[in-house]
């Protein structure tokens, strides 16, 4: 699974694994988090759940 670089709310710079991204999207742990395409926001930007409790299928993202 592909690390993500995150940028904590004290400035320091970290990679984490996506469910570890989510917690810390979450809790408002991070200012900022690195995609393909540039830095996200999450606080300004768009970012979606990575577990949704509307759908009832199986999970295949990460299979």
């Amino acid at each position: 699974m592909r690390e993500v670089t995150v940028v904590y709310q004290d400035g320091m710079m970290d990679m984490v694994s996506p469910s570890v991204l989510q917690e810390l999207i979450d809790n408002d742990d991070i200012v900022k988090f690195q995609r393909s395409s540039g830095w996200v926001y999450p606080e300004i930007d768009p970012v979606r759940n990575l577990v949704s409790s509307d759908y009832q299928g199986v999970e295949r993202r990460f299979a």
